[in-house]
Parts: C-alpha cells; structure tokens; sequence
C-alpha cells in the first residue's frame, strides 16, 4: 500500500509540472505560432483559412520575385569582329564604343572603329586589301547589368573614311597594279546576341549584318567593280566594362 502510494505521488508530480510549462500561442497572418521558447517553435495554418481568399488571389495568380537589377548607366564596350563576304572577300576589325542609358533598356552607342578588308579570288585573279576607320553611333535595346544574363540587339549607321592598301589585277597571266582609290562610305548595321556576367564585366557575344555605301563620286567603285565587297555578315565578341 505505501509504495502504491508513493507512485500516485510521483505521477501526480510528472503531471503537475508538465502542466506549469507555459506554451505562447499567437496568429501570424494566416499561421498560429507556438512559441516555447528560444528556438522551439512550431506553426501551422489556421483552421478554416483559404489562402486564395486570404491574400486576394485568384487561382491563376503568377506571383513574380523580383531581382534587384540595376542597370547599368555607362559604361565602355570594347569588340573585334570577323566577317565574310557572300564572294571572296573578308573583314576584321577592332571597335570601342561609350554606352549611356537613355531610359529604360534603351542605350545610345558612340566611338571609334578600326576595320581591315582582304579581297583574294585566288591565285590567277586580283586582289585587293582595304583599311576603314569609322564612328559607329548605335540605339541598342536590352538589359545591361551585372546581375543576371541577358539578349540584346542593336540598329546603327557607321560614317567611315577608307582607303586602299594594295590593288593587284591579273591580265593574260600576268599581275599588274589595280586602280586605289580613298573616299568615304556609310555602313547601316545589325547586331544580335546576348550579354554573360563575368565578375566585374560583361561579356558579349553575337552576330552582325553590314552593309557598305560607297559616298565617293566616281566611275570606279572599290566596293563593287574593285571587289572589296558590299554585304557582310558576321560574328563579334567583346567586353563591356
């Protein structure tokens, strides 16, 4: 009988204190919190809680998490280039440009380029090999910023000098000097590709399309009857800065 009792006491004991531990409960939003301290908690939804009807959606509601994407204001693109011509002739050049935002995802282009051209229908025909130094001015549409991969694409209109650097013909077999001429040619251009962050730059990758307007008077157009080459597509790769 004594240790029967002794065992009520020490049950009635465990139940009693189990009883005093005091468990806060309050709603947070549509949850109910308890709280028993200093890194226990538990929580679950409220009883009756539609959380379409809580939060006002409807039940084809996308919800959208922003980034914080901050673009770029200015900055310096710098590209070299390759291109070809549907015939034999060639293209590479150097190009640095001054971007500045103009709103939006909209920038405006403006520098310098440095572009060579190598025309070579092979061994028993004329070549010719051309320099062209010009100021691309450019209206460029996309994202630019360090935190997140984007496409861009570009229209521009590049006023250049130019001048030729050698001119040979091939005449029964026999090569003699080609007509050089200078003058100066508008190239309205195409760009598309995409911008990748790397670090602290932005590298950018992507494709061209150019085509070449001889401005100079005159019966002999190096760009047409000269071979240099009118229509070029190609690929550009760069960094911005």
């Amino acid at each position: 009988m004594r240790k029967l009792v002794i065992l009520c006491a020490a049950m009635l004991g465990i139940v009693t204190c189990m009883a005093q531990t005091v468990i806060d409960n309050f709603n947070v939003g549509p949850y109910i919190v308890d709280y028993n301290g200093q890194g226990d908690v538990k929580y679950r939804l409220r009883d009756n809680i539609d959380l379409y009807e809580f939060f006002e959606l409807k039940m084809d509601t996308t919800v959208v998490v922003e980034t914080n994407e901050i673009p770029i204001s200015h900055a310096i693109a710098i590209s070299g280039n390759v291109g070809a011509n549907r015939f034999a002739s060639k293209e590479i050049g150097l190009e640095g440009v001054w971007k500045q935002h103009l709103n939006r995802n909209l920038y405006f282009n403006g520098g310098l380029s440095l572009s060579f051209g190598l025309t070579n229908y092979g061994k028993n025909a004329s070549d010719r090999s051309m320099i062209e130094i010009g100021v691309p001015l450019q209206l460029e549409l996309g994202k630019l910023n360090h935190q997140s991969a984007s496409l861009y694409g570009a229209v521009g209109l590049t006023p250049a000098a130019y001048a030729t650097l050698s001119a040979e013909n091939v005449v029964d077999g026999e090569r003699t000097d080609g007509i050089k001429k200078s003058g100066f040619l508008i190239a309205p251009s195409l760009d598309f590709g995409g911008n990748i962050p790397v670090g602290s730059t932005i590298l950018r990758i992507g494709v061209y399309a150019k085509f070449k307007v001889n401005c100079t008077p005159g019966d002999f157009d190096v760009y047409t009857k000269g071979g240099a080459g009118r229509m070029f597509l190609g690929a550009r790769i760069g960094f911005v800065l």
